[in-house]
C-alpha cells in the first residue's frame, strides 16, 4: 500500500478539493484587485506626484492655461488617484482664472456631485458662486455663496463669504432674499450676515424682509431714518453693463466698462449722485447676452449699456422688444438694430449711413450724375454699397457699373478694365490709339472718366487698389468708407488719393472738452490714454446720467429724454439720435497732404429726404 503523507489534499474528497481550489482562486483575484487599488488609490506613482506639484506651481505663477492642461491630464491618467478631487478642483480653478467660465462652472459642479462629503466643498461652492456672478447668474451665485457659508468651518473663508454676500446685495441692487433662504444657516452665522444686510435691504425698499430678519436676530431698525433717506435715494442710478468680460472679446468689453467707470466716478464727485455699475459677463456669446437681458428686464435697473457686437445687440434688442429698459448699444454698427426694440439706442452710426451720406455728398456738393462702385464682398461693405446705390438713384443719379472683389484679391486690373469698357464703349482705333507724340497707346492707358467712384473696403486692399486705378487712368472723384481713416492710405500721396473724401465717426472727439476731461481722468486711473471703445463707454454712461438728472425718473421718461439728444459733443465725437434712435452724425474728411482734414458743415451740403 503506497505511503500517503498526513494532511495531503489527495486524502480529501473531490468536492472539497474543488471548493478549496475555488477559494484559493478567489483569494488570489481579491489580492490582485486590492493591490492595484493600493497602488493607484493610496500611493500615486512618482511621475503623478511630480506633475501635481508642477500644476500647482503653474497655478501660483499665473500660467493658468498650462496648469489647466496638467490637471486635465492627471485626472485622465489617474482616475483612481487619492488626489483626483484635487485634480478636478484645480483644473476648474485654472479655467476660472482663464475666464473660461462655462468650463469652470462645469468643473466645480462635477466636483460637488462626485465628492458631496469632501471637506473642500465650501471652497468649491465659493469659487462656483464667483463664476456664476461673473457670468451674470446672480441668483445661482447667491445660492452657492449661502451653501458655502452654511458649511464652512474656516473663519477666513467665512469673512470672505460675508464680504461677498454683502457686495452681491449691494451691487446687484434688485436681488431679493427671503427668511426661508437664510434659515439654512446656523443662527450665529445668520445674524452675522443679517446685520450688514439690513441697511442694504432698506435701501432696496425690502422693508418687510428687513423687519422679519431684524426681529429674529434682535436687531433694531430705524425706519424714521429709512423714510428720510428714501427721499434722497430718488437720485440713485443703477446701470447694468452687459459686456464680454471674459473670453476672446474680454479686452474690448473691459475698455467700454472702464470708460463707464470713469464717467460714474466723475458723476459721483460732481453731483454727489449715487451711481452704481453692475457688470454682467456675456462672454461674447449672443445667446448669453439675450438670456441675461431677459433676467434684467424683470429687475429694477435704470438702464443697460451693451452688448459689444452687432450679433449680440440684435438678439438682445429682439429679446427686450416688450421691455421699457433703455439699452445703449455703444459699438455695434449693423443697421436696423434699434428697429428691434423701441428702447434701444445706437451710439455708433450704422454702416448703411456711410453709403447714404456719401451719395448725398456726391449729389449735393459734387453735382455728380454718374457713379461707379468697386466694393469688397465683405458684409459691411456690401451693406454700405447698397445704401449708396439706393440713395444715389433716389437723388436722380445713375449707377454706371458695380464691380465686386474678394477679400484675397490683390490685382484689381480686371475690375478696372471692365468699368472702363462700360464707360468708353466701342473705340475707333484711328481716333484713340495715337498720342500727341505720334506713339501708339495701349487701350489700358486710355483715360476714362466718371463723376465719382465709391470705393468701400479695408485699409490693406484700398492701398493696393488706388495705385492701380491711377495706373489704368480711370478718373473721377474718389469717395471712401470709414476704413480709409488710416495713415497708410494718407501716405500714398495726393496724386494717388486724389484728395478723396470719406466718412468716419471714429476720428472725432479728440479735441472736444468732454474728451479732454475724460482723457485726463482715464490716464490717471489706468495709466494709458483712452481708445474709442472706452470713449463710447464714457459717453453712454454720461448720456444716461444727463437724462436721469433732468427729472427722468421712470423708464419711459428716460427713453423720451434720451431720444431728444441733439449734437451731444462727447469723448467719442458728436451724437444725435434720429427718428429710430440711432446716431445720425457722420463727419466727412478730405485727404490733403498726408492728413485727414475734417470738412465743415458748409462743405458737406444737404439734400432733402426722398419719400
Amino acid at each position: 500500500m503506497p505511503f500517503v503523507k498526513s494532511g495531503s489534499s489527495d486524502r480529501l474528497p473531490l468536492s472539497e478539493r474543488r471548493l478549496t481550489a475555488i477559494w484559493l482562486a478567489a483569494l488570489l483575484i481579491l489580492t490582485i484587485v486590492f493591490s492595484s487599488f493600493a497602488v493607484a488609490g493610496d500611493i500615486d506613482p512618482p511621475e503623478a506626484n511630480s506633475q501635481f506639484a508642477r500644476g500647482k506651481r503653474l497655478l501660483r505663477e499665473g500660467d493658468w492655461w498650462s496648469a489647466a492642461s496638467v490637471f486635465e491630464q492627471l485626472a485622465g491618467q489617474y482616475p483612481q488617484s487619492r488626489d483626483l478631487d484635487q485634480f478636478i478642483f484645480y483644473r476648474a480653478k485654472a479655467k476660472y482664472y482663464l475666464g473660461e467660465l462655462n468650463d469652470a462652472i462645469a468643473g466645480f459642479s462635477h466636483f460637488l456631485t462626485r465628492f458631496p462629503n469632501s471637506p473642500q466643498k465650501p471652497y468649491v461652492s465659493f469659487f462656483l458662486a464667483n463664476a456664476y456672478y461673473r457670468r451674470g447668474d446672480i441668483n445661482r451665485a447667491l445660492d452657492q455663496y449661502l451653501s458655502a457659508y452654511s458649511e464652512s468651518r474656516d473663519s477666513r473663508l467665512n469673512r470672505l463669504l460675508l464680504k461677498s454676500l454683502t457686495a452681491l446685495f449691494q451691487n446687484a441692487g434688485t436681488i431679493s432674499i427671503s427668511e426661508k433662504e437664510l434659515d439654512v444657516l446656523p443662527d450665529d452665522k445668520k445674524c452675522c450676515l443679517v446685520k450688514p444686510l439690513l441697511p442694504i435691504l432698506l435701501s432696496h425698499d425690502q422693508v418687510a424682509t428687513a423687519e422679519a430678519l431684524a426681529g429674529k436676530c434682535g436687531e433694531q431698525l430705524d425706519l424714521t431714518q429709512y423714510r428720510s433717506e428714501a427721499n434722497t435715494r430718488k437720485d440713485g442710478l443703477e446701470v447694468a453693463m452687459l459686456l464680454p468680460l471674459s473670453g476672446d472679446l474680454q479686452t474690448y468689453g473691459e475698455e467700454i466698462y472702464n470708460g463707464a467707470v470713469i464717467a460714474a466716478e466723475m458723476l459721483r464727485a460732481e453731483t454727489n449722485q449715487d451711481v452704481r455699475l453692475v457688470p454682467y459677463d456675456t462672454k461674447g456669446d449672443p445667446i448669453d447676452a439675450a438670456r441675461i437681458m431677459r433676467e434684467l428686464s424683470r429687475l429694477n435697473v435704470d438702464a443697460v449699456i451693451g452688448p459689444l457686437t452687432s450679433e449680440a445687440a440684435a438678439v438682445t434688442s429682439a429679446q427686450m422688444c416688450h421691455s421699457e429698459i433703455p439699452l445703449l448699444i455703444p459699438a455695434a454698427t449693423q443697421a436696423g438694430l434699434t428697429l428691434l426694440s423701441e428702447s434701444s439706442f445706437q451710439l455708433s452710426p450704422n454702416i448703411e449711413l456711410e453709403g447714404m451720406r456719401m451719395a448725398e455728398y456726391a449729389v449735393s456738393v459734387l453735382g455728380a450724375d454718374s457713379a461707379v462702385l468697386i466694393t469688397s464682398t465683405g458684409s459691411e461693405h456690401l451693406h454700405s454699397s447698397r445704401a449708396f446705390v439706393r440713395r444715389f438713384e433716389d437723388l436722380g443719379g445713375t449707377i454706371v457699373a458695380i464691380e465686386y472683389y474678394r477679400s484675397r484679391d490683390k490685382d484689381f486690373g480686371s475690375y478696372i478694365r471692365d468699368i472702363k469698357a462700360v464707360l468708353m464703349g466701342a473705340i475707333p482705333d484711328s481716333a484713340f490709339y495715337v498720342d500727341s507724340r505720334g506713339d501708339t497707346i495701349d487701350i489700358d492707358g486710355l483715360p476714362a472718366h466718371v463723376d465719382c467712384l465709391f470705393l468701400p473696403g479695408n485699409q490693406k486692399q484700398i492701398r493696393l487698389m488706388l495705385p492701380q486705378i491711377h495706373f489704368y487712368n480711370l478718373t473721377g472723384t474718389y469717395l471712401g468708407s470709414d476704413q480709409w481713416g488710416d495713415e497708410s492710405i494718407y501716405r500714398l500721396g495726393d496724386d494717388i488719393t486724389k484728395q478723396a473724401v470719406f466718412p468716419s465717426p471714429f476720428l472725432t472727439g479728440g479735441q472736444s472738452e468732454g474728451f479732454l476731461r475724460f482723457s485726463v481722468a482715464y490716464d490717471a486711473r489706468y495709466g494709458k490714454p483712452p481708445r474709442r471703445l472706452a470713449n463710447l463707454g464714457y459717453d453712454a454712461m454720461t448720456l444716461i446720467s444727463q437724462a436721469f438728472n433732468t427729472e427722468a425718473r421712470t423708464s419711459q421718461t428716460l427713453i423720451d429724454c434720451l431720444g431728444k439728444v441733439q449734437r451731444y459733443s462727447g469723448a467719442s465725437g458728436m451724437i444725435t439720435f434720429g427718428n429710430n434712435r440711432e446716431n445720425i452724425e457722420m463727419p466727412l474728411y478730405r485727404i490733403v497732404d498726408g492728413e485727414a482734414v475734417l470738412l465743415g458743415q458748409e462743405q458737406i451740403g444737404k439734400v432733402e429726404p426722398t419719400n
